[in-house]
Order: structure tokens, then sequence, then C-alpha cells
């Protein structure tokens, strides 16, 4: 028999009986607290690690310990970081849980993991390493994308898809052309959502009569969203690569408000708490409803004052972080060609104004709304355990026994520690079967939240958008800040 190396079978291609070798970008708190569902999978083998950090515990968390108890007992080391303050982080911490685990959980493993703190020196040596997980800050998300893709290297990738829409857009271009890539974008593992499905089952049947607004809010930032630029000077921490973190994004002093979980507050490394979570909530209702890309966007936000050398207060325009509280509004198309609608994220603690009829427990904390001309739909922030409102007693007895068809549940173990999102990517990257959360399918949510955020960035200036050519049509600062003044070496690649 000949023995056929891998490369020689083309760009992309598994062998069904080969585990799938994966390098993990991003070893900080949401890489940590995601690295279980790798290893526990024996389709799979994490063969490197890379990150701008050796290792620190200054890391954002739920709780002062719960990064440090979740990897105890992943790796069944109950002292494990026993002593230590902080949640812990770095390309040094995900080595050793990574060989920890193997070495506890997989008979006669000899391996080690690669660590490096620039993922591609790690590429270029390991040439043959079939697949990349993407999970460093937001503004490294599409350039780490691109250049695994044109690498033939197969791409999970932690939410956003990017954090400037040309940017994220050519994500999707490229994964879109490049089928043999399996990608799959994680924010799709909680898309099997039933409660959307049944919202969608009474829109269809004409329980609310014609769908004409959609309101989505959240709790959220629970991160800081600083109001000014740092000034003071921070040595940069022993271990941690400042030039690297920053990538594509211009030269600043480094500060830790910028780093370690704090990002997503600032414009240039983050895409704010849409981003964060309404592309959870969003997904099933952009995908369930047909919705296109946004036509038009404005904002509404907190306002910050001061007051200047005269004694005069003055708003200070923030072009450079998100507010405490904001709302973004979209007028989005069906693709079905039947209309428009708008689309309402409101953050903060902020919520949607009460309809006639309705009162404030109607509206949990966090939720979504679906109003149409002759009712309501009121559910969680995921569109879960929806209720019909101000309909007839006739109406929600005819409409309540309607029941919408369930949807697999992503996260079930469907073979050997392998939840269901994590097989159908497998399956996509064996040529067995397309994944069920490949790049292409948030190409219309990806553009609207980006969009978004230019509106902001423009002090809330309404946006006219033309998907065709992803141009703003009315507003030629804006349309400038579609895209990022990349740093001089980092151009996309």
């Amino acid at each position: 028999m000949t023995i056929v190396p891998r490369s020689v079978l083309g760009k992309g291609f598994i062998p069904p009986s080969d585990k799938i070798t994966i390098i993990n970008v991003g070893c900080g708190y949401q890489g940590l607290s995601e690295i279980g569902a790798l290893l526990n999978c024996p389709q799979i083998e994490v063969v490197g690690v890379a990150d701008p950090n050796k290792q620190s515990n200054d890391y954002l968390g739920w709780s002062p310990n719960d990064q440090r108890n979740r990897i105890r007992r992943l790796i069944d080391e109950p002292t494990w970081f026993e002593g230590a303050t902080g949640n812990p982080g770095g390309r040094d911490i995900m080595k050793y849980v990574v060989e920890t685990y193997y070495k506890k959980n997989r008979p006669g493993y000899t391996g080690t993991v690669a660590a490096e703190e620039d993922y591609r020196e790690m590429l270029s040596k390991m040439r043959d390493v079939d697949a990349v997980k993407v999970i460093p800050a937001d503004h490294l998300h599409s350039y780490m994308a691109v250049d695994c893709i044109k690498r033939g290297k197969h791409v999970i990738m932690h939410k956003p898809i990017g954090n400037k829409l040309h940017e994220a857009m050519k994500v999707i271009d490229l994964a879109t052309e490049n089928q043999k890539i399996a990608t799959h974008l994680l924010a799709f593992n909680s898309s099997s959502n039933n409660g959307i499905n049944q919202t969608k089952a009474w829109i269809d049947a004409g329980a609310i009569g014609k769908l004409r607004e959609i309101h989505n809010w959240s709790g959220r930032p629970y991160w800081p969203q600083y109001a000014d630029i740092p000034t003071e000077r921070v040595p940069i921490p022993r271990g941690f690569n400042w030039d690297l973190w920053l990538g594509p994004a211009q030269w600043r002093t480094y500060s830790p408000k910028y780093t370690h979980c704090n990002f997503r507050g600032w414009f240039e490394f983050g895409a704010g708490s849409i981003s964060d979570m309404g592309i959870y909530s969003m997904i099933p209702v952009f995908r369930g409803l047909g919705l296109g890309s946004a036509t038009a966007a404005s904002s509404r936000f907190s306002r910050v004052y001061e007051i200047d050398l005269d004694q005069v207060p003055r708003q200070v325009v923030n072009t450079w972080s998100y507010p405490l509280s904001g709302g973004f509004r979209f007028e989005i198309p069906f693709k079905n060609g039947s209309g428009n609608i708008f689309f309402t994220w409101h953050d903060g603690g902020m919520k949607p104004n009460i309809p006639y009829g309705y009162t404030e427990d109607d509206l949990p904390l966090e939720g979504m709304m679906f109003i149409g001309d002759k009712g309501a739909i009121v559910g969680g922030f995921n569109g879960q355990n929806p209720q019909l409102y101000g309909l007839s007693p006739a109406d929600m007895k005819r409409y309540g026994n309607i029941k919408a068809t369930g949807l697999p549940n992503q996260g079930e173990i469907v073979s050997e520690g392998t939840p269901r999102w994590l097989q159908g990517w497998i399956d996509n990257v064996k040529g067995i079967s397309k994944g069920p959360g490949s790049f292409e399918l948030i190409r219309e949510l990806t553009e609207t939240y980006n969009l978004g955020a230019v509106s902001m960035m423009r002090d809330g200036k309404k946006l006219l958008y033309d998907p065709a050519t992803r141009k703003v049509t009315n507003d030629g600062e804006g349309n400038k800040l579609l895209h990022r003044d990349t740093r001089k070496g980092w151009e996309f690649v």
C-alpha cells in the first residue's frame, strides 16, 4: 500500500478516520472557558496555542474564582492555582490545561502542545495543521479569519465576524468562495431557538396581524464603558506583547483599560453589547423571518457633558467608545421583497416604549417583543417562552393551539462527548455535510450591526446604506468609518 500525505489529497481535505488538528488562538478568559468542548472531543486534537499574553491573573470574570474552579474541574486538580488571586489566562495557562487534560484522559498520549505569542509564526512552522479556533479580541477576528482561510485552514470563530463592516464582509465573501473550507461561528450554538420558532408560527398564521416592529433589549454592558481615552502611563506587563495585541489597529499607548475583556466597549477594539449578546438573539430572527441587510440605521444613547473654560456645558461627542446605554434602530427589508420592518436594539437597562394596553410587568428585564397591527408577542431575551398579548379571547384560544415543530438542540451531546454543533463542523471538515454555523449564514446580520456602530460614531445620525455597493449613500464621513485605518505592516491579508 502507498501512504499518501494529507497535503496531496487536496486543500482542506481530511480523511474521515483522521483526527482534526487544531490551534487555539486566544487564551484569555473566554478561550479558556470554551476549551473543554475541543478537549472532550476524541475527533479533535489541540496541538498548539497562541496569545500575545504569556500568563497573568487580571482577566475580567463573573466571580473572583470562577475561571480557576472551571479549570480545576476540567483537569481534575482540586488545588490548582491555590493561593492565587484573580482570573488566570495566557498561553502558558492554556498549554498546561491542554497537556494535563490529554495526559489524564487519552491513554498513551505523549505529545506536547506548542505555545507561541504570534499564531502566524506557529502556522508557518506547523503547516499541516488542519484548523484554527479564533477567539482573541474582536478587532483581530476578521484579520485572522481571512489569513487562516487563505492558508487553507478550517476555522471555528467566536462572535463577532468582525467589528468593521468591510473587514467582516471580506471574511464572509472569502468563506463563501471557499466552500471546501469549513467555517463555524460559535454564536450559532444557541440558534436552535424554539421560542423564535413558535413566534414565527404565530406570525405566519396572522395572530398579531402584519408585523411592524421587533425590539430586543439587554442589561449589558457588564464591562466598563470609558468616557475618556486613557492618558496615564502604565508599564506594559512583562510577558505581554502589546504591539502584537494591537494588530491592525493604529498605535496607541498601552493601558489595561483596553485589554483582557475590557476591549468590547471601544469602537476600535470591540463591537459593543449588540455583538456580544445581540448576535445570539438576532440570528434566529434574521434567519427565521428571512431578513436582509439593513438599508438604514440610526442610534440614540446616553450623553456625556463637561463644563468648558467659560463655564458653559458642552456635549462630548464620543468617537472612541460605546455609551453606558443606547440603542440602534434599523430599517430592514424582507428578502422576499414583501416590505420592510423596523428592528430596534436597546442596552444598558433601556427598554422599548410600552405599547398602549400593556404594563411594565409585561416586559422582562431582558427580552424581545414583536409588534403587529393586531397584537404583540413578548418573550425572553432570546425570544424564549413567548406569550401573545392584545388579542381577543376568541383569537387567544384560536392561535394558542398553534404549536411549532421543535428544532434540534445544538448543545446536545451526540457522539462521545461531542455537542451537535461541533459534530456538524467536523462533518463539514470531512466533506460529509454542510455545517450548521457557516460564516455565510450571518451575512445580513453582520452587515447590520456594523452599520449601527457607524451611526453611533456619527453622533446618532441616520445613515442610508446600499448593501449592493456596501456604501453609506448620505454621509461621506460615515462611509469612511465602514473600514479601519489599518496600521502599516498589518494591511488586510
